[in-house]
C-alpha cells in the first residue's frame, strides 16, 4: 500500500499547495522551471536543494523517494498527488510507477544543488505490482466417487492438473515416487509427470479434479508435494465448486479467481501463520477446546433436529458469545455452520444412493424435503434429485 503526498505522513519532507508559483512571484523571478520525462524504475542517487523545491505531476503515475539528509538509507515513498513543496535540505528524487510520466519541476537559481549517492551502492528500485501467476484456461473440472481397489494406471499431459481429495482417502504415484492423500488434503500434478491415482481394500474416495493451463514463475513450488487445505484454501475451494454448479453471467471468471486465490494460497503455504489472534494463550486454548467440543457435539446429533438454545444451555455460554466465537474462528455463524454440515451430510448420503431424498431430507431433520431441496440448491446451485443425476449419469 502506497501513501500519498497528501498524507500526514509526508509532512516531515514538505507539504501540498494549491498551484505551483504565480509566474508574477518574487520567488519565480528567479527561478528555472524544467518539464522532465520519466522512464526509470530505479534510482542511484538523490537529489538535495537548499531551498524548497516545487514539483507537480504532469502525466503518469510518479513515486518520490525522500529520505532525511541526516540519514539517507531511511527512505520513504509517496504517490505525487497535486502540487509538492519540498523542504530544503531534503533528499529525493523519482520512480515512473507508470509505463511513462511527466513531472514539472521549479526551483531557485541562487540554490546550491547536490546528488547524494544511495547507501550501500544498491539502488532503489520499484517492484511493479504484475501478476506472477495467469490462469489462462480450466481445460475441464469434475466430481468422481471411487470405490474401494480403484487403480488407475497412469498419465501424463501437457497441463496442470489438481486433485482435491473430499472425503475418504486415495493414494498416488508422481514419477514413481508416493504419496497418501486423506480427507482435504491436496495435490497438484505438472505438465509431463506421469502420475497413478487408487484406493485400498478397505478405503473408497470422493475427490474433484480440476485441470488447468498456467502460467507461473515458479511452478515447481507446487508439485511433488501433499497440501492441506487450511481454512483459507478450503473456503476457496467451497467457492470454486460452488460457482462452478452455477450458470450466471461471469461465473466462468469467477472460477479462475478462486483457482488462483487456491494456487496463491498453496505457495504462501509455508509463510503463512493461519492461526487466530487472541487476547492470550490460555485464552486461545480454552476457546480452541470449547469450539472442538461444540463441534463435536453438533457431529453426534447431526441427524437430530435441536437448536442454538440447546447448544448454548449444553456448554453454559451465551448465543452472543457463540456467535462470536463461531465467526472469529469459523468466519461463520454457528446456525450456518449446522445448516452447511446437514447440507453437505447430504450431499455424501446422495452419492451413496442407499436412500431416497425424502428419507434423506428427514433423518437430517429438515423440515420437509421442499425445504431441503431448496437449502440444498442455495448452497451448491443445483437441485437434490438433479445432483444425483449428474453423478450416476
Amino acid at each position: 500500500m502506497f501513501n500519498r503526498t497528501t498524507s500526514f505522513i509526508f509532512s516531515k519532507y514538505g507539504e501540498v499547495v494549491r498551484s505551483m508559483p504565480d509566474d508574477e512571484s518574487s520567488f519565480m523571478k528567479n527561478a528555472h522551471v524544467s518539464n522532465v520525462r520519466l522512464r526509470d524504475k530505479q534510482i542511484h542517487y538523490y537529489m538535495n536543494y537548499d531551498r524548497p523545491v516545487y514539483i507537480r505531476a504532469l502525466s503518469g503515475v510518479i513515486m518520490l523517494i525522500v529520505a532525511p539528509k541526516s540519514d539517507p538509507a531511511k527512505y520513504e515513498r509517496f504517490i505525487i498527488h497535486r502540487v509538492v513543496k519540498i523542504r530544503p535540505d531534503t533528499l529525493f528524487n523519482f520512480i515512473s510507477v507508470s509505463q511513462n510520466a511527466r513531472y514539472e519541476i521549479c526551483y531557485s537559481n541562487s540554490s546550491k544543488y547536490e546528488e547524494v549517492a544511495i547507501p550501500g551502492g544498491q539502488p532503489i528500485v520499484y517492484e511493479r505490482l504484475v501478476p506472477k501467476i495467469n490462469v489462462q484456461e480450466i481445460l475441464s473440472c469434475y466430481y468422481q466417487v471411487r470405490n474401494s481397489n480403484y487403480f488407475f494406471p497412469g498419465e501424463k499431459h501437457n497441463y496442470f492438473e489438481l486433485t482435491y481429495i473430499d472425503n475418504g482417502t486415495m493414494t498416488t504415484t508422481v514419477d514413481g515416487e508416493q504419496y497418501d492423500l486423506n480427507k482435504l488434503d491436496l495435490m497438484i500434478y505438472s505438465p509431463g509427470q506421469f502420475h497413478t491415482q487408487g484406493t485400498g481394500p478397505k478405503n473408497s474416495c470422493s475427490y474433484l479434479t480440476v485441470m488447468f493451463e498456467m502460467e507461473c514463475e515458479n511452478p515447481y513450488l507446487l508439485t511433488n508435494r501433499v497440501y492441506h487445505a487450511h481454512k483459507e484454501i478450503y473456503n476457496a475451494l467451497s467457492n470454486f465448486i460452488k460457482v462452478s454448479n452455477m450458470e450466471n453471467m461471469y461465473d466462468d471468471e469467477l472460477m479462475l479467481c478462486y483457482l488462483k486465490e487456491i494456487l496463491v494460497y498453496i505457495l504462501q503455504y509455508d509463510f503463512k501463520d493461519d492461526a487466530q489472534v487472541s487476547s492470550s494463550p490460555m485464552q486461545e486454548r480454552f476457546e480452541s477446546e470449547l469450539l472442538n467440543e461444540i463441534i463435536q457435539y453438533i457431529n453426534a446429533h447431526i441427524y437430530e433436529q435441536f437448536t442454538i438454545e440447546e447448544i448454548c444451555h449444553q456448554f453454559s455460554v451465551s448465543r452472543s458469545s457463540l456467535q462470536t466465537l463461531f465467526k472469529k474462528n469459523l468466519k461463520v455463524a454457528p446456525k450456518q455452520y449446522i445448516s452447511n454440515l446437514k447440507l453437505n451430510k447430504g450431499k455424501l448420503l446422495i452419492k451413496e444412493s442407499t436412500h431416497t431424498i425424502s428419507e434423506i431430507s428427514a433423518m437430517l431433520g429438515f423440515t420437509s424435503v421442499h425445504y431441503f431441496s431448496r437449502k440444498f440448491k442455495q448452497e451448491y446451485g443445483i437441485t437434490p434429485s438433479d445432483y444425483a443425476k449428474s453423478i450416476y449419469n
